[in-house]
């Protein structure tokens, strides 16, 4: 018992902190709006670069992290591999559950969230800079952060099916909790997207499936 208490406690930690660290990591990203640059003076490349630096330096915190949290604390189930072909069954799964999410989504008069107003307000001052932190790093970042680390401190019994389910509801409003609050209306958007996001890394076990359909979630929301 104590035991597991000592792994809620460093792991709730340990996650807030790469939290603060993760938002360091993009002040890059907000440097032109705070100093006013505007886009006529064609500096998004230099901040594009200085993100890009900063996010690497973070992305391989992350990978320390994780390695390191791994040999004390390792998620035997998630260790435990899956077939390739499992793996590629459940992408898609995943993939066509998430083209019907967003097809219903704007179908429900939801306010938009202000998460989502701030991405608006950055695409119209620096279109290429906020699509390039939107599709390529953040994808990266945050499934390393929110799905990766989350699992190896939490939710560990997750042979027990409904732990899984338990773990992939928690963590879908933890994703929600982190983008717009959890009584806003909008709320329910980022944690069924949390949720799928969740299911896909539980059901294949490897990072690289859910990075790669939170990219496709970006992409075609920038699109």
């Amino acid at each position: 018992m104590k035991a597991r208490i000592s792994r809620y406690v460093i792991g709730i930690i340990t996650i807030w902190v790469m939290l603060f660290l993760y938002q360091t990591s993009q002040l890059p990203v907000h440097m032109p709006e705070i100093i006013g640059v505007s886009e006529s003076r064609d500096y998004q490349w230099l901040f594009i670069i200085l993100v890009t630096i900063t996010s690497i330096l973070f992305i391989w915190l992350e990978l320390y992290t994780i390695d390191d949290a791994r040999r004390y604390y390792g998620n035997a189930y998630i260790e435990h591999q899956t077939t390739r072909k499992h793996k590629w069954l459940m992408f898609g799964v995943m993939f066509l559950a998430l083209i019907i999410f967003l097809s219903v989504e704007p179908l429900i008069k939801t306010p938009m969230p202000e998460n989502e107003k701030m991405i608006e307000r950055s695409m119209m001052g620096m279109p290429v800079l906020t699509e390039y932190v939107e599709v390529v790093l953040a994808p990266i970042i945050e499934e390393l952060l929110f799905r990766r680390l989350f699992f190896v401190f939490f939710f560990k019994g997750m042979a027990n099916p409904w732990k899984r389910v338990l773990g992939i509801v928690v963590n879908g409003l933890f994703f929600a909790s982190l983008h717009t609050s959890l009584l806003s209306p909008g709320m329910w958007v980022y944690a069924v997207m949390g949720m799928i996001f969740a299911t896909t890394y539980v059901t294949t076990k490897n990072i690289k499936y859910s990075i790669a359909l939170h990219f496709l979630n970006n992409l075609i929301s920038v699109l």
